[in-house]
């Protein structure tokens, strides 16, 4: 299974469009929850090698539509903007059934909500560590 996964992290960020731009920008902490992300949706898909090939190409494709609305500041309609978010979910839940099952291909987004959830959790828990490991400061009469 790891030898599935690393095949997998490679193979994504050989043909990922933004990859480039991270190794020049330094932005190596991207990649490395990009990897993780990679990691967990595969294992939550239980996507096959074959699978994996055909996925996650559409995947990105999906994810730079989404990226692209979000940061669209001609919209400024919040109500909009998630309208059109969802618009391309809907697009692409039937390109990934085409890939997929339908059962699997439901499970899409609910695997990255479940990953955005998790990041933000640990985010938040290493964010709380690093206040709590912070000396106390004698001007504020501590």
């Amino acid at each position: 299974m790891k030898k599935i996964i690393l095949f997998l992290g490679i193979f994504t960020f050989a043909f990922h469009p933004g990859r480039a731009q991270d190794d020049v920008g330094g932005n190596a902490q991207g990649g490395k929850i990009q990897a993780l992300e990679i990691a967990y949706i595969t294992k939550q898909l239980d996507l096959t090698p074959d699978e994996a090939e055909k996925f996650w190409p559409v995947f990105n494709r999906y994810r730079e539509e989404v990226k692209g609305v979000l940061a669209d500041k001609n919209i400024k309609d919040d109500l909009d903007r998630q309208q059109k978010v969802l618009d391309i979910r809907k697009k692409y839940r039937n390109d990934f059934a085409r890939i997929l099952n339908p059962d699997r291909a439901q499970k899409v987004y609910g695997s990255e909500d479940r990953f955005r959830t998790l990041l933000k959790r640990e985010w938040m828990q290493r964010m709380k560590e690093k206040q709590d490991m912070k000396p106390l400061r004698k001007d504020r009469g501590f």
